[in-house]
């Protein structure tokens, strides 16, 4: 170790090298003043390993917090108390259809990604979607999935922008196929529904198959609009893109905050676009998010099923959609006051009686949204560090 003349005094706070450069030597911070120098052998992994030891000690609770408040907000205890004879077989095919779930998650994330330029593997979107859907279900209007971006930036180098474009689509797309599809199938269901204990086709009085076709086509029509009005250039992003033209007419001088803004958003309409107006990513997402809602509606049919009061596909998703639209625009944690309401007005009034719904609903939390907020919990964990890339490797891609 080299010290200066004596009576001189080295400050590692403001370092400065010989000569009045600040430098990294073969492993060595070299600091010093211009009398003289002082150089520090460091340890570069340890220093680098610092943040870290710290991200993973602070990863370690709050994985176990969020854990803990799926868990709570879920209340799978109130089983306990139902005394319900329940068909394991039954239950064991409600909890497999969240693996077809997570699975199609990924794989409609998947091609998203590829849109943007980013192609990830199934198994690698696996953890982050399923850690998505959790943090967006216990955050204020999904709030939470800002941190999906930002695991996507720091995992595998997806800039913040496209990331939040596929996160835009899969959110607002996928909600208004839901609300479409919801509500046809409440047209259908709740035009033969009646009191038979859930059984709506007792009643006879269901619409004709001529009107059942007619709205079926046109709930998946519209489950495409979004697709075709970008197609033909009806997108928001227009008007910011002739308002940003003005302005630059106007005025020489750089755009100002809102300027900015307006470009920043143009920018993400432009991404949107190009998912949305794709045709065949158009019709991988909108027939990858109607299976989806298939295996929500088979979950809660199965339930009703094992209590005696079978409901067809149509009623089972009629009711669950809607209630999850409910839930959604009420922007609650999970939704499961609005949800939980609706869906138990919904299912009173296809048929089926109070004490059996007040039982499905227990039971639709603890086999299905119980284990996939597990599952998100569970990849938050796993994911660590905030999604950091691995053994302090970069990340695969970076932004430009």
């Amino acid at each position: 170790m080299e010290h200066g003349p004596a009576g001189t005094h080295d400050s590692l706070s403001s370092p400065r090298a010989p000569g009045g450069g600040t430098g990294r030597r073969a492993g060595i911070w070299v600091a010093g003043t211009g009398r003289g120098h002082l150089t520090v052998p460091l340890r570069r992994d340890a220093v680098a390993d610092t943040p870290g030891v710290l991200r993973r000690w602070l990863w370690i609770p709050l994985s176990l917090g969020l854990l803990a408040f799926v868990i709570w907000r879920t209340r799978p205890w109130e089983l306990a108390g139902a005394g319900l004879a329940l068909d394991p077989l039954l239950l064991l095919a409600v909890v497999t259809l969240n693996v077809a779930v997570v699975a199609l998650w990924a794989l409609r994330s998947r091609s998203l990604m590829a849109g943007v330029g980013h192609p990830l593997g199934f198994l690698s979107l696996v953890p982050v979607v399923s850690f998505a859907n959790t943090i967006g279900n216990v955050t204020p209007a999904s709030a939470g999935e800002a941190l999906r971006a930002l695991v996507l930036r720091n995992r595998y180098g997806v800039p913040i922008a496209r990331s939040t474009a596929v996160i835009l689509v899969e959110r607002v797309w996928a909600v208004g196929i839901m609300a479409v599809t919801a509500s046809a199938a409440a047209a259908l269901a709740f035009g033969g529904s009646g009191s038979g204990g859930g059984n709506s086709s007792s009643s006879g009085g269901g619409p004709s198959p001529v009107a059942a076709v007619i709205v079926t086509v046109s709930a998946l029509l519209a489950c495409f609009l979004p697709a075709v009005a970008y197609r033909v250039g009806l997108r928001p992003g227009r008007l910011l893109e002739r308002w940003l033209a003005r302005r630059k007419d106007a005025t020489a001088t750089r755009p100002g905050r809102l300027g900015r803004a307006a470009g920043v958003l143009v920018d993400l309409d432009r991404t949107v676009a190009g998912l949305v107006a794709d045709p065949v990513r158009a019709v991988v997402f909108v027939g990858s998010t109607l299976l989806i809602f298939v295996c929500y509606a088979l979950q809660l049919a199965l339930l009703l099923q094992m209590l005696g009061s079978p409901l067809p596909l149509e009623g089972a998703w009629a009711a669950l959609g809607l209630a999850t639209v409910a839930g959604v625009l009420s922007a609650l944690p999970f939704g499961l006051g609005a949800a939980d309401a609706v869906l138990s007005l919904l299912l009173i009034g296809l048929g089926v009686a109070p004490a059996v719904t007040g039982a499905t609903i227990l039971l639709l939390r603890a086999t299905a949204t119980l284990p996939l907020g597990v599952a998100g919990a569970l990849s938050w964990a796993a994911l660590g560090e905030t999604g950091q890339a691995p053994h302090g490797r970069p990340p695969k891609a970076r932004e430009a």
